[in-house]
């Protein structure tokens, strides 16, 4: 009911489904930042590459398998996904079918060849998980939110203590795989039930989509899938191929040191996507003022989170990989310099407007020639700068795919990028941030003598800066919004 009532308010709803968004998936992305942990300092660095290599290969052929649903969805209500699912042919599901079957057999393959694991067992895993990916899209596109979230949340302690128990026990991996096949198809039975329940109340105010309306679909569909998987090529081709090449030990390394920081890619997902949400269900106040409006308030969100994070990683560095991971891992500290330093782009949520435009054309292009960018830098600067190199190709393509986003959002709106962007706040915002981060670790130094004392108090400085100036812009949000109302 406040959601409801706050709807009438743009940045308000804007906000409320940001934090739905990301509470959504908050959960099973702590479980497996925890366990990554967990496992990095009980593990030796061999099995831990091999517990990485599974999770990595998991990621990049699922995101294949999902065809960009997750994406797609989310342009649109719940009464026009189930039009949409209807206008599905039981050949293209068969066909489907095929594809996800395929693809499992692949990653078993993979995974025996790697780690000699039972590659029925992790075909299943795949499937399930493919199918848990797709029951979460539902479920959010329905807003179903307070459901998807108790249901994560379960599944992630579970999660979380399926590998206590492993390690615990010393559990031989297939027999602590089938534990989690068990454990995921209970997730996607209680995910498919509440999606039967909701597509019901839904059905009769289901309207048939017409031909020509079915091929746009169709198209932005494609166009959207087609960026899904190469956005999750660039984000895991580096891992993927290193994970056939490097030695386990050495790959546990590259992955820990080019770790994504938990929950930053699902806070910039969860902003992103309410932006989409937002214009998709308020299309008469999708003006040019509410459009920028949005935009400049979701980048003041994500400024306020991303450039403290940074500055704190840049500057404890060292600290954060023997606190986080154990001193077994400190050889890496130049690869994970590098690969934080795409963290200032994150700021801004570049693709949203595109999308919302179903401009996915633009997205594909600019996807495709970063890919082709990264993969063009990366060979000269591995052998110029050696791992730490690969990271940076990966960086220098993002500013890159960036920048052009940004020209072509420019030219969508028929308005100067300057207008765009909040240039003056983000400015100040950096340069603040950066002199708060680098006095704090100057006098942590000094009174700290201990690398878990520097850390925690590192810790304890981030989170009060971030929260001060997160709550500082959702005030003054909230203020503007009470003055225009």
């Amino acid at each position: 009911m406040i959601l409801q009532q706050k709807n009438n308010n743009p940045k308000s709803s804007f906000a409320g489904t940001s934090l739905y968004l990301f509470a959504a998936k908050f959960f099973p992305a702590l479980a497996i930042f925890i366990t990554t942990l967990f496992f990095s300092h009980k593990l030796g660095a061999e099995e831990y590459g091999q517990y990485q290599n599974f999770w990595i290969q998991l990621f990049f052929l699922s995101a294949i398998a999902t065809v960009g649903f997750p994406v797609f969805a989310l342009t649109y209500s719940g009464t026009k996904l189930l039009a949409i699912i209807q206008r599905i042919t039981r050949n293209q599901l068969l066909l489907f079918a095929c594809f996800l079957l395929l693809l499992s057999v692949i990653f078993g393959s993979f995974q025996y060849y790697s780690n000699y694991t039972n590659p029925f067992l992790t075909g299943a895993f795949f499937m399930l998980f493919a199918c848990v990916v797709f029951s979460d899209s539902f479920l959010i596109v329905f807003k179903s939110y307070r459901k998807l979230i108790s249901v994560n949340l379960v599944y992630s302690l579970l999660f979380v203590g399926l590998h206590y128990w492993k390690i615990s026990n010393d559990i031989p991996f297939n027999d602590f795989l089938k534990a989690l096949i068990f454990l995921l198809f209970l997730r996607l039975a209680v995910n498919t039930v509440i999606i039967k329940r909701h597509a019901s109340g839904l059905q009769n105010l289901v309207e048939e989509i017409e031909e020509s309306e079915w091929i746009r679909i169709k198209k932005l569909w494609i166009q959207l899938g087609l960026n899904d998987v190469i956005q999750v090529l660039f984000r895991w081709i580096d891992k993927f191929i290193l994970s056939f090449i490097l030695a386990k030990e050495l790959f546990g390394v590259y992955t820990n040191a080019t770790i994504e920081i938990a929950f930053l890619p699902l806070i910039f997902s969860a902003v992103s996507s309410a932006a989409v949400q937002h214009w998709a269900h308020h299309q008469s106040t999708k003006t040019l003022q509410d459009q920028i409006g949005i935009l400049h308030f979701s980048s003041r969100i994500l400024s306020s989170m991303v450039f403290p994070l940074f500055f704190f990683l840049l500057f404890f560095r060292e600290e954060f990989l023997i606190t986080v991971f154990s001193e077994k891992y400190i050889s890496g500290v130049w690869i994970f310099v590098c690969a934080q330093l795409v963290l200032p782009v994150r700021a801004y949520p570049f693709t949203a407007l595109l999308q919302s435009h179903h401009r996915g054309d633009i997205i594909n292009k600019g996807a495709v020639i970063d890919f082709i960018l990264a993969c063009v830098l990366m060979y000269p600067l591995y052998l110029l700068m050696g791992l730490p190199g690969v990271a940076l190709s990966f960086v220098i393509s993002t500013y890159w795919q960036a920048g052009d986003y940004l020209v072509h959002a420019s030219r969508l709106l028929n308005t100067p990028i300057e207008n765009l962007l909040p240039g003056r706040i983000l400015l100040r915002k950096f340069l603040l941030f950066a002199a708060i981060t680098g006095l704090s670790y100057f006098s942590f130094t000094q009174i700290f003598s201990s690398t878990t004392g520097i850390f925690w108090a590192g810790m304890i400085s981030l989170f009060s800066v971030g929260g001060i100036s997160l709550l500082y812009e959702w005030n003054k949000n909230t203020k503007q919004n009470e003055y225009t109302a």
